[in-house]
């Protein structure tokens, strides 16, 4: 009876096994015909019909010779939609490669301390896992942020030597920015001090390989200054820079190309450190050196954001308030400046040894306003500011006037009446004194002279003296717009767009740096503008979708920045020309494909027409 207990046992144990492996044979069947089925309908339907799969168990078997490179990413990218692209086994082959332009490799490397960010198109072949691991291993835990692209091509000559060199300088470089091509190793590193400084330097300079060309810039902190100082003093005989600083090198060396222009002889020194009151201090000096040299003379000193300007005493009263108002209207905001004129320059002469205050405004022909001589108070200096910009633009005023508090009643009054009547012009000047406000000028309406006479009459009544040297010129009255050079201007526009048409702008990936082949390109515009100089143009720079949206944006503004830039070196007259991104915002094709991608990847040029034709709005 036990006998055929387990007789019994052993033959439902051996049933159970065999429906188990019935069942899993039917269950892996049924997985590869269902992931093979799936997989080549997916590739019918992007088109990727060269490829062949075979599925084994939970492994993919691609198989087959692609048309070109492209084809057989795109085909990979399909799959691993499907499946974990670590399931798949890829043993095809490119057909042709003679046909594709290999790309730009360049990789950026910056860390700071215990981050590191590795950006940029390396090659495959390259090893992207050795080149995470090195980067891991220097941080020894930190963080490594990867934003690498790999592309399946050669290496070029001196890409690995040029690797090898960037990654072991990284290891000794805690904060550092190092940009590896084949060509060359960019290292731009801080050391903690001047001796670490050159350390560094001495470093990269012993290890660097044989036909690997390095530019590096190692910086040192800098000393603080405080304050931070500038004097000098300039004579008839000689100019002497007593003591100067500076904030940065670039600054130091505007500083003392100023004071050289000014007339320094020999080579002047200027300490550079930390501690400047502001970014703007190079500006603020340079200005009131250019200042006293209008000046003829005098002593200029600093002391961070005051300055004292003494001048000598040849100079006369009207020259030192035109070159002081001038300076005190120029200078960044934070500075303050204490202006003399010594007594001495007022001796002789008239009784008062200066002329009498007057006040000036002149209106030239492009539109431009300078206002000059004296206001009695900040509130008026600022309520005719404000004034004469509604009158003339708010970009066309250059201010540049004194306040001086001893000038006669009813002053402010007699400036606004004389720039109402300035407006009425086509270009002119008005003069403001005591005893006589005078307007002469042109302008393109021959009833001029009576409303500016209107003007004066009712703003400085029967009691002040006024004169009026108002002419007419016909030649002034504005034309109709030209409807010969418009239908010019739009033919230039047809034209360059069939150029782009033809054959994009080409810029390096992820760059700004328009490439050697689009040179041609950027000629034969510039071919075109050289024809129709007056039309306005806006250069649009446009993206993909790929990325995030403010780096797109950002990315086609420079690109189109570039090509104005391309076109300035090209002689170019680039005043009606602006440039413009709109990042992914106007695609022309579908982003989901390699070939719309690559049609959003542009840059076009659209005419700006008169607004009676067009609105101006989407320029803006």
């Amino acid at each position: 009876m036990r006998c055929a207990v387990r007789f019994f046992s052993a033959i439902c144990f051996m049933l159970a096994a065999y429906a188990s492996w019935l069942i899993s044979g039917w269950a892996v069947t049924y997985l590869e015909n269902e992931t093979q089925t799936h997989v080549g309908s997916a590739l019918l339907a992007s088109g990727q019909n060269w490829a062949t799969i075979r599925t084994d168990g939970l492994l993919v078997h691609l198989t087959g010779f692609a048309p070109d490179e492209t084809a057989r990413l795109r085909t990979i990218e399909v799959i691993g939609q499907m499946v974990d692209t670590r399931r798949l086994h890829d043993s095809t082959a490119v057909l042709q490669l003679s046909g594709i332009q290999a790309p730009r490799f360049s990789l950026e490397v910056l860390r700071n301390r215990d981050r590191i960010s590795l950006i940029g198109l390396i090659p495959a072949r390259a090893g992207r896992a050795g080149i995470l691991g090195q980067a891991e291993e220097i941080v020894d835990g930190g963080i490594v942020t990867d934003m690498l692209e790999s592309a399946e091509y050669a290496m070029p000559a001196g890409w690995q030597q040029n690797l090898d060199f960037g990654m072991t300088s990284l290891a000794a470089l805690p904060r550092s920015k190092i940009s590896i091509t084949p060509e060359n190793v960019r290292i731009t590193a801080v050391a903690e001090s001047s001796t670490e400084k050159a350390q560094v330097e001495q470093f990269l300079t012993r290890t660097k390989p044989g036909g690997t060309n390095l530019v590096m810039h190692i910086s040192a902190p800098r000393p603080v200054i405080s304050p931070f100082r500038f004097r000098m003093t300039m004579s008839e005989k000689e100019v002497r820079l007593l003591d100067c600083s500076a904030d940065t090198d670039a600054s130091r060396a505007r500083i003392l190309r100023a004071v050289a222009k000014a007339g320094l002889e020999g080579k002047g020194i200027c300490n550079v450190g930390l501690g400047v009151p502001t970014t703007d201090w190079d500006v603020a000096v340079i200005q009131s050196i250019a200042a006293m040299r209008d000046l003829g003379g005098g002593t200029l000193t600093f002391t961070d954001s005051d300055i004292s300007l003494v001048a000598r005493n040849q100079v006369t009263q009207e020259v030192f308030d035109q070159v002081i108002g001038q300076l005190e209207n120029e200078l960044p905001q934070l500075f303050s400046l204490h202006a003399v004129l010594p007594p001495e320059a007022l001796k002789g002469g008239d009784a008062a040894g200066q002329k009498k205050p007057e006040f000036s405004a002149t209106l030239s022909p492009e539109g431009m306003v300078q206002l000059r001589g004296r206001v009695p108070n900040d509130l008026s200096k600022q309520s005719i500011e404000v004034y004469a910009k509604s009158l003339f633009g708010e970009n066309d005023v250059y201010e540049q006037t004194r306040i001086d508090a001893q000038l006669p009643d009813g002053w402010p009054g007699r400036i606004l009446a004389g720039l109402e009547g300035l407006s009425q012009l086509d270009h002119g000047i008005i003069i403001v004194r005591d005893d006589l406000v005078s307007i002469r000028g042109v302008g393109a309406r021959e009833d001029i002279p009576a409303e500016v006479s209107r003007i004066f009459a009712t703003r400085l009544g029967d009691a002040r003296d006024y004169k009026i040297q108002v002419a007419f010129d016909q030649n002034l009255i504005p034309k109709q717009p030209d409807i010969e050079s418009r239908l010019k201007a739009r033919d230039c526009e047809t034209r360059i767009n069939a150029v782009l048409d033809a054959r994009q702008i080409a810029f390096a990936p992820s760059s700004t740096d328009i490439e050697a082949e689009s040179r041609d390109v950027l000629d034969a515009i510039a071919e075109i503008l050289h024809e129709c100089p007056e039309a306005e143009f806006v250069i649009e720079g446009h993206t993909d979708s790929r990325g995030r949206e403010e780096m797109n944006l950002n990315l086609s503004q420079n690109r189109a920045e570039a090509v104005l830039s391309g076109l300035i070196d090209r002689r170019v007259l680039t005043a009606g020309i602006t440039a413009k991104g709109y990042g992914e915002a106007q695609p022309v094709a579908d982003n989901s494909t390699e070939e719309g991608r690559a049609a959003n990847r542009r840059i076009a040029f659209r005419l700006l027409l008169p607004e009676t034709e067009a609105t101006r709005g989407d320029a803006e």
